[in-house]
């Protein structure tokens, strides 16, 4: 998918095998609280970072004597590919795949704990391990933390007669700024959706369920249903909003970015992504800027968020070297060399890493922290995000009222949930 998610920016930029794995040599579990061995890294990539982190890998293995062997996978691959590994019994001891992931291979039992004497998890900022852990195991620890917030182009709200310096609170004023900053043509509109994107498609459905006091997944995750008022009226919202076939190479990013849509809902790194596509054409501040993510009017605050998260094989022999290694990767170095290209590592104090983190989009992202929802965690999530995207696609094209997409989502769902 082509669009604002970082899966999207490095599905452009994805690195290929850094480093061959071949077949895995005898590795030794660390019987004295040292590291051993060899360790597998499977994760996706891009130029940007792609540097940094291979700087530090070469740090640890020199520190430590461990033999490191990395493998780049194209964002698209990724979930297939450790699919097929652990089905044929050979997965990486270490890999980085999305929370939503998480909740199938841990009741799989492919996932292993966190070795807290090997990764402290009290080192983490209250609640960010929450959506990598299972019932109340904890199997992952987060990088790339993204409570969602609000981008919008000043630029065009000064156009519209709307003040540059107001940004919309509620989604009722979302819709209402969408209305005068959508052209008679659609070509130009308000805020745009990511249209066609699973995880975000449930991400956002939640959102607006949950703050009108509805629950899109019922507690335990033993059933899910759009077929309530909140679930259709979601629908209804979504579908007024936007237009699904505008088309950009970098999908939403580059509509935001060619200023055809005013608004979009994004993660913390799409500050620096700008940054990256021309600074001088859009300037933080003068053409766009950011605000909290909006609430109903009256309706408790809810922000969608995602993380990708540090994973080890249940299956791993060296499983404490492995988080050993996840552990060096999450320190202060790396946190400050992420936290520069938009990317949040939430140990404690994560804000004071580099100059970044004193900027409004970090205080966003710290002041959302507790208010932060990842939508399900349940081993059906994928299943249940598909289903979402073809329910918000299919209401937004005119194929299905909201009482039919609720009625299809809930028929397809009750199969897997």
């Amino acid at each position: 998918m082509a669009d604002l998610t970082r899966r999207g920016l490095l599905a452009v930029g994805a690195l290929t095998l850094l480093a061959g794995c071949g077949k895995d040599q005898p590795r030794q579990q660390a019987a004295d609280g040292r590291p051993h061995g060899e360790v597998t890294v499977w994760l996706h990539g891009s130029q940007d970072t792609g540097g940094q982190f291979q700087e530090l890998v070469h740090r640890y293995i020199a520190e430590f004597q461990v033999d490191v062997k990395l493998l780049y996978l194209p964002v698209g691959q990724l979930d297939a590919k450790l699919l097929t590994a652990f089905s044929g019994g050979a997965p990486p001891d270490v890999f980085k795949i999305g929370h939503w992931s998480f909740p199938a291979h841990a009741k799989k039992k492919r996932l292993a704990p966190v070795d807290t004497k090997a990764l402290p998890l009290q080192n983490y900022e209250p609640g960010t391990t929450t959506p990598l852990t299972y019932q109340d195991v904890p199997y992952g620890v987060p990088i790339d933390f993204n409570p969602c917030m609000l981008y919008y182009r000043k630029d065009r709200f000064e156009e519209a007669g709307l003040d540059p310096d107001k940004p919309p609170v509620t989604w009722e004023e979302v819709a209402e700024y969408s209305a005068k900053l959508t052209s008679k043509d659609r070509r130009r509109v308000g805020l745009q959706w990511l249209y066609g994107d699973p995880q975000w498609a449930l991400m956002m459905l939640t959102a607006l369920i949950q703050g009108k006091g509805g629950e899109l997944v019922a507690a335990g995750g033993a059933k899910a249903s759009l077929a309530t008022e909140q679930g259709r009226g979601a629908l209804t919202y979504m579908a007024g909003i936007g237009n699904p076939t505008l088309s950009n190479p970098l999908g939403a990013l580059g509509l935001f970015y060619s200023g055809e849509a005013a608004m979009v809902v994004s993660g913390a790194f799409l500050g620096p992504a700008l940054e990256k596509l021309g600074k001088d054409t859009l300037t933080f501040g003068k053409q766009y800027g950011v605000a909290p993510m909006p609430t109903w009017a009256g309706g408790p605050p809810v922000v969608p968020a995602y993380t990708w998260g540090w994973g080890v094989a249940k299956d791993s022999p060296n499983q404490f070297t492995a988080w050993h290694l996840v552990n060096y990767l999450q320190g202060a170095p790396s946190v400050t060399a992420n936290l520069d290209n938009g990317i949040i590592i939430p140990t404690k104090g994560w804000r004071d890493a580099g100059p970044r983190g004193k900027s409004e989009i970090m205080k966003i992202v710290a002041d959302s922290i507790p208010h932060v929802d990842f939508g399900p965690i349940i081993p059906g999530t994928l299943e249940l995000a598909k289903a979402a995207a073809s329910a918000v696609d299919s209401v937004a094209h005119g194929k299905a009222s909201p009482a039919q997409a609720a009625a299809t989502f809930d028929s397809t769902v009750r199969l897997v949930l």
